[in-house]
């Protein structure tokens, strides 16, 4: 049979989650803190003016996106990030999303061909760059995120020859799963290398407005801020925003991109012939999200009281940290695997192992498999109540085990 490459994408870590527990009885009512599914209250001014559009199903939408919406998401990028008209035109430098997962999938095919093309990412990873990577025909490559490089990829260790072959770079701030922020001079380093070495940098920002205290005067930056000081109209770079995290509206899949100008030309003509367009509703519904930061700002306030509950119960925990953005808590354990199925069985808690956000290295050492994601997505009591059993149930980590996955 010819070979597919949908045959060599990556698999689900949710389907690998199920096939290691569903076969195994919850010790109590299940409660899952596995899927990055955000449970807070959506904005009802969101929903009701959803509710209101229901005739504006039978008109397709414009792939550029309505200029109400344009606007919204300009004058966020202007609030947020200082990101100003002159340097992002919103007419033709932002798109509409179904959502960010489509995007960044599809922006892979916008790489420039290289021979024996390579396409790096963050190790862990959100499991669709590999999935792009592999559909775009490139190899992939995976740059540990552990605890010795800050647990975000150490762009100095990239070697020439693999930065001759690169296509493209995923990087994602704050990271999934470790909540990891890039600062401005790492991002500006990313820039400086795509500009050197001819590829795309893709980044993932959705969890860019959640994150700790410490962080409110100077909130994780933009690669869009980079492009900007650089004054770089064609910069290589794509930025991906969502409404899923900022707002608690995954099942709106409302999202947008924004980058250089060529780049975005190039994005615009694929999307208009392989993409699905933005519904007028929704588009008309995340203007209304966007243009309002009264309820991110409570939506924060919450993430921050449940990373405060958890530094509590994990304070005397070997290798645990409170992370400086998202909503994940990365917890070292002696085995993920080993470590979910416990929970299972004994507390009905789902939670996803390490290592089914990783790839082994070259020697076959994964450094995910100390480590469990926890989503800290529901609500105080029953986030308290889950992370009380948690560590009650597993043993904390030894620190041979931790020296090893560092």
């Amino acid at each position: 049979m010819p070979h597919r490459r949908a045959d060599a994408m990556s698999q689900s870590p949710f389907a690998r989650l199920r096939g290691l527990l569903d076969v195994h009885q919850p010790g109590r009512p299940a409660i899952s803190l596995a899927i990055g599914e955000p449970r807070h209250p959506a904005p009802a001014f969101v929903l009701q003016a959803l509710a209101a559009e229901t005739d504006s199903y039978m008109r397709y939408p414009p792939i550029a996106g309505l200029p109400v919406w344009r606007e919204a998401v300009a004058g966020w990028l202007h609030r947020r990030f200082g990101i100003a008209a002159d340097s992002l035109a919103e007419a033709t430098q932002i798109l509409p999303l179904n959502g960010t997962r489509e995007g960044l999938f599809l922006a892979a095919q916008l790489a420039p061909p290289k021979v024996d093309g390579l396409m790096a990412m963050p190790n862990p990873f959100y499991q669709v760059y590999a999935s792009a990577v592999t559909a775009a025909g490139a190899t992939p490559v995976y740059l540990d995120a552990s605890e010795a490089t800050g647990f975000m990829p150490d762009l100095e260790a990239l070697d020439e020859a693999t930065l001759e072959r690169l296509r493209a770079l995923y990087l994602c701030s704050p990271a999934n799963p470790q909540g990891t922020i890039a600062d401005l001079d790492y991002l500006q380093k990313a820039y400086d290398l795509a500009k050197r070495y001819g590829f795309i940098l893709l980044v993932d920002e959705c969890y860019a407005e959640i994150y700790d205290r410490a962080y409110e005067a100077t909130p994780p930056p933009s690669i869009l801020q980079i492009m900007q000081q650089q004054q770089d109209a064609e910069a290589p770079v794509i930025a991906f925003h969502s409404l899923s995290k900022r707002s608690n509206l995954p099942g709106l899949r409302s999202g947008f991109c924004a980058g250089g100008a060529a780049l975005m030309q190039q994005f615009f003509d694929l999307r208009m012939i392989a993409a699905p367009q933005s519904p007028i509703a929704v588009q008309n519904a995340a203007a209304l999200a966007w243009a309002d930061d009264a309820h991110v700002s409570d939506n924060r306030a919450l993430y921050q009281r449940k990373f405060d509950v958890a530094e509590n119960i994990f304070a005397n925990w070997p290798g645990f940290f409170r992370p400086p953005g998202g909503f994940f808590l990365w917890l070292p354990v002696d085995n993920g695997e080993a470590a979910a199925l416990q929970l299972w069985q004994q507390v009905g808690l789902r939670v996803l192992p390490g290592a089914y956000l990783t790839r082994p290295n070259a020697d076959g050492h994964n450094i995910g498999d100390g480590y469990i994601r926890i989503a800290l997505v529901g609500d105080l009591q029953e986030t308290e109540t889950a992370l009380k059993d948690i560590a009650a149930q597993l043993s904390p980590p030894t620190a041979d085990v931790q020296e090893v996955a560092s």
